[in-house]
């Protein structure tokens, strides 16, 4: 191997190992074994399968769960509280079973299988994973059917109403008349953008700062933007394509003119879209922060000042962009096809490709125009995939 291509190996292999430790470091695994080894007051090698069945428990009980459990023949079954409940033991705030399953014992799972315990658990000999004891899987059990007995239902984010979402609209448009040019204003226009976008795009809030500015396109005649990214949770399942048209002639708002009216905004501070998000994190000079991106935490705590300042929080967190945005979707009459393609729920082979995503989304767009396709010839797929990677969206982006 030459010299040069070895430095870059290491270098690279090290870059590599600096990002697993950093996760690990990070990891809900090591925080979940290390509450494991601290309530059982045992050492990893020596933990077993009535140590994870107690933690369970303990995590049942310490007030963490967000589930309300009334016992089957509890007289308050039905009820939001338990406060009027006499047996707590049986009634009481508990884990969700497959949240307690996914959330908490896969990652205890994982950690088991780093330092060698895996496989079926053997009660006698301790040998094997402690989370595949028997025990451990007659408790899931039990909960699965004491939450079924107790009609509990998965908790669902709070529901944006269209309504909601206009008067949100409205007021920061209110706000950034109010504001002076600086950074201030700008934030503003960057998160009313991002709300407008998830809403029209039906995608969460958290996976907006995951958008790369040099992957978005414009439709000629500036009648839409059009998408192609991984998202939020789909980053290890490759790109989703997705769009909006521009509606400020029929709507009250209009993401598309809301995007433009935001990236105008921020060249003035020097920003540049030909590479890089978005809808980058801001430092306090109206520079973009590189090493910093948005995350879910920031993404709730902005959405929940945004809508208080205006009395309007109800308990929307960022997954309410999603479920909002659906139910307005198939209210404007699109149907369940295009609104599940349009939200990532389900993978319509049909519409992949850049082309054929944009034939689903927008099926009365006049494409002759542009010049893909003849009167009496059908459009050419590849012809207007091709074409489209031309239509970059913000090399001219003036004002509205």
């Amino acid at each position: 191997m030459p010299t040069q291509t070895k430095i870059l190996v290491e270098k690279r292999m090290q870059f590599f190992l600096e990002h697993c430790q950093n996760k690990r470091n990070k990891s809900r695994v090591d925080v979940y074994m290390d509450n494991l080894k601290a309530v059982s007051g045992k050492e990893i090698y020596d933990l077993e399968g009535q140590d994870v069945l107690k933690f369970l428990i303990y995590k049942d009980v310490n007030d963490s769960g967000r589930t309300l459990i009334h016992h089957s023949q509890c007289p308050n079954i039905g009820l939001k509280t338990n406060a009027d409940c006499l047996d707590k033991v049986k009634c009481g705030m508990r884990h969700q079973s497959e949240s307690m399953r996914v959330g908490i014992i896969d990652k205890l799972r994982k950690g088991f299988e780093e330092v060698g315990k895996k496989g079926t658990y053997d009660q006698f000999t301790h040998l094997g994973d402690p989370t595949r004891a028997k025990e451990v899987s007659e408790y899931m059990a039990f909960k699965r059917r004491e939450q079924g007995m107790c009609g509990v239902l998965p908790e669902q984010a709070k529901h944006i109403s269209r309504v909601k979402m206009d008067k949100l609209m409205v007021n920061m448009y209110g706000k950034i008349l109010g504001l002076k040019r600086g950074v201030r204003r700008l934030k503003v226009k960057q998160r009313r953008a991002m709300y407008a976008y998830c809403y029209a795009v039906i995608k969460r809030l958290a996976g907006a700062g995951h958008v790369i500015a040099p992957n978005t396109i414009r439709i000629p005649n500036n009648g839409g933007l059009v998408f192609n990214c991984t998202w939020d949770k789909t980053l290890t399942m490759g790109s989703h394509c997705f769009g909006i048209v521009c509606v400020k002639a029929k709507e009250p708002w209009c993401a598309h003119c809301l995007i433009d009216d935001w990236v105008h905004e921020a060249k003035t501070f020097g920003m540049s879209f030909h590479k890089g998000l978005l809808f980058p994190k801001i430092n306090t000079d109206g520079s973009v922060k590189m090493k910093s991106r948005w995350n879910s935490k920031d993404l709730s705590e902005t959405l929940k000042r945004d809508l208080q300042s205006f009395n309007l929080y109800e308990g929307e967190t960022p997954h309410s962009f999603r479920h909002g945005g659906t139910a307005n979707s198939l209210k404007q009459g699109k149907s369940l096809e295009d609104t599940m393609y349009l939200a990532f729920m389900k993978d319509i082979r049909t519409a992949q490709r850049y082309s054929r995503g944009l034939r689903v989304l927008f099926p009365n767009f006049d494409w002759k125009e542009v010049g893909v396709g003849s009167q009496d010839t059908p459009i050419d797929e590849d012809a207007l995939m091709k074409q489209m990677l031309t239509w970059k969206a913000f090399s001219e982006c003036k004002p509205l």
